[in-house]
């Protein structure tokens, strides 16, 4: 039964009035122990009962017994994460026998192990059943068979999907994303979306004016076995292999240049230039096996319908999502797209090419050889407007002047965004200004990075997916309190 959970001024009554229970060397010592003091700080600053009215509901309202704070197995589980500990069996022992822990975590009283995995298990609507059999070979070895002979390379794609995937993709979040509302993730998403994306925002670290985002993927290596466990007693010849993670799958780390048994880490991110912070405000896990492309798309779907005030006016991808797809359902959705060009897919270094009357940066050309004037961009035909350079001044003469056009304001051209979405829009792809939104693209990069090694999602010694997730959820969270801190000392 929960019929409260705890607030800030909660909190900070607790570390008021309980400072005095800690002895005088556990004072001293949180006041110099850095990771404490900082942590101390930051806790200050969440507060989990913005997200209450999802919470409760998880619990029964009614009858039974007491259930533990949520706030204070919150900030345990994101104590843990930021003094590196790895196993929960481990870190309960060690807070139960410190102190200064139990005082930043809010409560002398630690929750058992048993009680953590609860939490979790409440969180991602899922409760693994190990007892759950599949036949032998699930993860089929031909998987790293085909991975092999298709001879990848070191930073080279595995381009594992059609342009007819990511086309039901698109017609299936054409209108939202309500189709996957009983995802178990929902959730986790949700409650980080509260207490630390909304927050953030609120304080000006997310520019909801002019918002760039980027996403990107990153292989997320398990330890867990990819053959499985043989049952002796298994009740039947087909089912008789226990998988610690039946949902992970063989994927393809280019970064690595290996197959690996696992997940993809999908983060959206948004890059903050005045401050140097970079903040995900969309995290998602897939199979290994799943392509950029496809995330991109549901990924993006699954944000724009949970933070309907968070729009972007760019989002960043690199050539991964280089699918028509996607372009189509982002202008659809009034975003503009910053996506590198897929040379290995596309066949050419210069996606013009095939435009003769453009040349290598796109540019409508005028008969004696000079680029033509970019003057504005129409919104309602979608169409980039093109003038004479003579008549604008940036040419002294031209020996077709009299041909092309007598009209004073010179020959004018258009370039239909229809034409290509790919190609064509507001921000011509790979114009200087085009170049620098690309930038932002990065930060997702150093996200999966903070993630998967700065608070340790590659040494988890859980297994399945919903509990990787989890995590990665209170990765976001503590790179948000980061975010927080480092913003506080600029103000």
């Amino acid at each position: 039964m929960l019929l409260h959970i705890s607030s800030n001024s909660d909190y900070e009554e607790f570390l008021h009035d309980h400072k005095d229970k800690l002895s005088f060397s556990d004072r001293k010592r949180l006041s110099k122990n850095k990771r404490f003091r900082s942590s101390l700080w930051r806790f200050r600053k969440l507060d989990l009962s913005l997200a209450a009215d999802i919470i409760l509901p998880l619990y029964s309202q009614v009858g039974g017994r007491p259930a533990y704070d949520p706030a204070v197995l919150l900030r345990s589980f994101l104590l843990m994460q930021r003094l590196g500990f790895s196993s929960i069996d481990n870190w309960v022992a060690e807070a139960r026998s410190d102190p200064c822990i139990r005082y930043i975590i809010g409560s002398w009283n630690i929750p058992a192990v048993a009680t953590h995995y609860d939490f979790i298990n409440r969180i991602m609507h899922v409760d693994p059943h190990l007892d759950e059999l599949y036949p032998s070979g699930k993860n089929s070895s031909e998987t790293k068979k085909l991975i092999r002979n298709l001879k990848l390379k070191k930073n080279e794609k595995w381009e594992n999907y059609d342009e007819g995937a990511t086309r039901d993709l698109k017609d299936r979040y054409w209108i939202d994303a309500s189709c996957d509302i009983s995802r178990s993730s929902l959730t986790a998403e949700e409650i980080f979306n509260r207490i630390a994306v909304i927050p953030s925002s609120d304080i000006g670290l997310i520019d909801s004016s002019n918002l760039i985002l980027s996403g990107d993927g990153s292989a997320l290596h398990i330890h867990s076995s990819l053959f499985g466990h043989k049952v002796k007693d298994a009740d039947t010849d087909d089912l008789t292999h226990r998988y610690t993670a039946p949902d992970a799958d063989i994927g393809w780390d280019s970064d690595l240049g290996v197959s690996y048994f696992g997940y993809t880490l999908y983060n959206i991110s948004h890059h903050n230039a005045l401050l140097g912070i970079d903040l995900p405000v969309f995290l998602t896990l897939r199979t290994a096996s799943q392509h950029d492309a496809l995330t991109t798309l549901s990924a993006t779907a699954q944000f724009l319908d949970m933070n309907q005030e968070l729009h972007p006016k760019f989002m960043c991808f690199d050539s991964a999502s280089d699918s028509y797809d996607i372009y189509e359902y982002l202008r659809h959705k009034h975003i503009i797209p910053v996506i590198d060009w897929n040379k290995r897919k596309n066949g050419s270094k210069n996606p013009y090419a095939k435009f003769e009357h453009l040349n290598e940066r796109g540019i409508p050309v005028c008969q004696n050889g000079t680029e033509m004037v970019r003057d504005g961009y129409d919104n309602s035909k979608m169409a980039t407007k093109y003038r004479c350079p003579f008549k604008l001044g940036k040419i002294d003469s031209c020996p077709f002047a009299d041909q092309c056009s007598k009209s004073d304001y010179g020959r004018v051209v258009k370039v239909y965004d229809k034409t290509n979405l790919k190609l064509f829009s507001p921000l011509m792809y790979g114009s200087d200004e085009w170049k620098e939104v690309y930038k932002n693209r990065t930060s997702t990069e150093r996200i999966n990075n903070r993630i998967l090694n700065d608070f340790g999602l590659h040494a988890l010694t859980c297994r399945n997916g919903s509990k990787h997730f989890f995590f990665t959820i209170l990765a976001g969270i503590n790179i948000h309190l980061d975010a927080w801190a480092k913003a506080d000392r600029f103000s």
